[in-house]
């Protein structure tokens, strides 16, 4: 009797406890892209990258001679939704890279093209859309964009821009179907783009993050979630996307302030 009653004590706490330890399932059609245990699946230089307390953490002291990239190596992306939980320090800055290309042949560990930036410090920037040693600024962030065929951004909108503090984890998502672009930080759309140049788009590519070279930093990833799309999404037209002529150009990194279109 005793001895009835102590196993049934032992698996009415047992069995909560292993619930706990138990991580809850993915939204359905995502898939984690990160175990949280180790780098399997991901190719990066083991000078900045580790996991650290269940999470992908890049790390910099101040001396990166130029921006470093670990890759997810388990495929490429091409109509996706992403979503991700980052944490970064202060000064931090650190990018979300999709539909990239891995360029060896411009420095160890370099990943080019379309990036949702990761940025606290700086409003307009963090969620913004950039493109690694390409373009560089397509979309300021609160800025609804239209590329056009001849790889000039126009703002055709403005979107509301919010501040999401360094040292706290925030949710990026990152959706992209066919040359509609947009990103969110913790529900708020931070971006909206429609890419039009051909000979400057990608329509395929590898996932990677970044450390960013400038001031010591840390930046953590955890819960990476991927969900491919269909890959026959079909592209937005110039003819279903027309600039209008009120349309400001994007500012250029580094560029003077904007002015209006003429």
């Amino acid at each position: 009797m005793h001895r009835t009653l102590f196993c049934l004590l032992s698996l009415a706490i047992t069995l909560p406890l292993a619930a706990e330890d138990k991580a809850p399932a993915p939204p359905e059609g995502f898939t984690p892209i990160f175990n949280g245990k180790d780098l399997s699946g991901w190719s990066g230089g083991s000078t900045w990258w580790s996991v650290e307390d269940g999470c992908l953490t890049g790390v910099t002291d101040g001396k990166l001679d130029f921006n470093r990239f670990i890759t997810w190596k388990e495929g490429k992306v091409k109509n996706f939704e992403l979503r991700v939980k980052v944490k970064v320090t202060k000064g931090g800055n650190s990018g979300l890279q999709y539909r990239g290309q891995e360029r060896p042949d411009l420095g160890e560990w370099v990943v080019t093209g379309y990036q949702c930036d990761v940025v606290p410090d700086k409003d307009d920037y963090n969620g913004m859309l950039y493109e690694e040693r390409g373009r560089r600024i397509l979309a300021h962030t609160g800025e609804k964009v239209i590329i056009d065929t001849q790889a000039q951004p126009w703002v055709v909108g403005k979107l509301p821009i919010q501040s999401f503090p360094s040292e706290q984890w925030h949710d990026y998502r990152v959706l992209v179907e066919g040359n509609h672009h947009q990103h969110w930080i913790d529900g708020v759309q931070t971006v909206d783009v429609i890419d039009l140049d051909e000979k400057g788009r990608a329509l395929e590519g590898v996932i990677a993050v970044q450390v960013h070279r400038g001031p010591p930093m840390k930046i953590q990833y955890k819960d990476f979630l991927l969900k491919h799309l269909p890959d026959d999404l079909p592209l937005v037209t110039p003819a279903q996307a027309p600039v209008p002529t009120d349309a400001v150009k994007v500012v250029p990194q580094g560029g003077p302030p904007k002015k209006a279109a003429k």
